[in-house]
């Protein structure tokens, strides 16, 4: 195994016929070819400005091309389709929306510029409208849109018929909710902002309770991806469920101050929450999902800014400190920075282990692109030389057996949640669609709180 995780093609003698046998037709065993009708790769070429200067960039392209006038992040856009009336026929907006949050807080509180004030204020505004589309409390909407501009049949609001909004929320969009909200209440002193967030938290903290820890739709239904529950079937750990619910439960319950949402966060760690939270990271066959991942970090975020118990703070950590034995080597500036700051940083923390992951982390921005407009990517292409692993991706990509450069990966809309280890992807893309850049402006403002960037950088 290639660092305890990727199965490496040098060494399968033993373990291909297995997985072979397991996996017999599966395209994670299929030969990988080049598309051959490819003109226009992605430009391999590593960045050159300052991270500031990419900070910058970031931020004048999302505000000019990616927030619409309620403050929701249309994360991605069709480049050369001006006159589009919709928010884009999206399904992660909350999800990105929440992440932007999150970013322009750690911004205003490293900074106190008035101008990251307005985006807070502005963006806590869309996650509002989110949940007020759905007409059911507590229940979000994955995106919305101004009625009728989208082909497909998303439902109108009822309570805001200017909208139609997309149904069948995710455990995702509750990840990056709860991520931005969580942050700006800790780190934004403004009573008006946090009276908010309280309404927001509570609202969510309440839909959990009344439907057992699961997410259900408008229809009377469960979403499909919304069982928050922590053990499945009421013995296998959860981690990423247990950390989603108890940084929502968490939030409501220091926010709003009292009851039911105290007594509801008591429960949750009761019933070893906090100790099931340990097992976030899972690799079946050595393959991480880094949406998974991503999901478990914006969760542990605020809750490791908001709980004080140093019992259930400990917990937390350990579990935070297994992922980070895993992912350390990925690349991935939002977990280090986490790691560094929010978990090793400070008194009875590992001071080595938080230095090395703030230079990592500031190695990954580096490296970030900047630009994410999406282009073919294939690094098996004659003329590179990177090993494959053994398996492709889930999705019959090619990887290989080390985290790439960040400029040479396929661009995503979240670098954070994307594999690294993946050679090709974006191949039927000639540079049409455009990501917005929440993930870097989140890495990016967490390092400069946290006082691993420099402004100067």
């Amino acid at each position: 195994m290639a660092r305890g995780r990727l199965l490496d093609p040098r060494i399968p003698s033993r373990a291909a016929p297995v997985l072979a046998a397991l996996l017999s037709g599966c395209c994670q065993l299929a030969r990988w070819e080049t598309p051959a009708d490819i003109v226009e790769w992605q430009s391999l070429d590593p960045p050159t400005k300052s991270l500031a200067e990419k900070a910058a960039l970031y931020q004048s392209r999302l505000e000019a091309h990616h927030q619409t006038p309620e403050g929701l992040i249309r994360y991605r856009r069709v480049v050369v389709d001006t006159d589009d009336p919709s928010y884009g026929d999206l399904g992660d907006g909350c999800f990105h929306t929440g992440i932007y949050l999150a970013s322009q807080a750690l911004r205003l509180a490293a900074t106190g510029d008035p101008a990251a004030r307005d985006q807070v204020i502005r963006t806590l505004g869309a996650l509002e409208i989110l949940m007020a589309v759905t007409g059911k409390r507590g229940l979000l909407a994955r995106h919305f849109t101004p009625h009728g501009t989208v082909m497909e049949e998303w439902p109108r609001s009822r309570t805001l018929p200017r909208y139609d909004w997309k149904p069948d929320v995710s455990k995702d969009q509750y990840a990056g909710f709860v991520h931005g909200l969580g942050v700006a209440f800790a780190l934004v002193d403004d009573p008006a902002l946090r009276a908010r967030v309280a309404a927001l938290a509570a609202a969510a903290a309440d839909h959990l309770m009344e439907n057992d820890l699961r997410i259900v739709d408008a229809d009377g239904r469960p979403t499909t991806y919304g069982n928050l529950s922590g053990r499945f079937a009421g013995v296998f750990p959860m981690g990423i469920n247990a950390l989603i619910v108890l940084s929502i439960s968490k939030l409501a319950a220091v926010s709003a101050g009292a009851e039911p949402y105290t007594g509801f966060y008591s429960r949750l760690t009761g019933r070893g929450y906090a100790s099931v939270a340990h097992w976030a990271y899972m690799a079946p066959l050595g393959i991480n999902n880094g949406v998974n991942e991503n999901m478990g970090y914006l969760a542990l975020y605020p809750l490791l800014l908001l709980e004080k118990d140093p019992r259930i703070l400990e917990r937390l950590k350990d579990g935070e400190r297994r992922t980070w034995y895993h992912v350390r080597e990925e690349r991935n500036a939002f977990f280090a920075f986490v790691h560094a700051g929010a978990v090793e940083g400070g008194a009875g923390g590992d001071a080595r282990s938080a230095a090395e992951a703030a230079r990592a982390g500031r190695d990954a921005l580096r490296e970030f692109p900047e630009s994410k407009i999406e282009l073919p990517v294939d690094l098996t292409r004659p003329g590179f030389d990177y090993p494959r692993a053994f398996l492709n991706s889930r999705k019959c990509l090619p990887r290989t057996t080390s985290a790439l450069p960040l400029y040479l990966r396929p661009r995503s809309s979240s670098m954070w949640a994307s594999d690294p280890y993946r050679l090709a992807g974006s191949l039927t893309r000639r540079g049409e669609r455009e990501n917005a850049g929440m993930d870097y402006l989140l890495a990016y403002w967490m390092g400069r709180y946290h006082g691993f960037i420099a402004p100067e950088d």
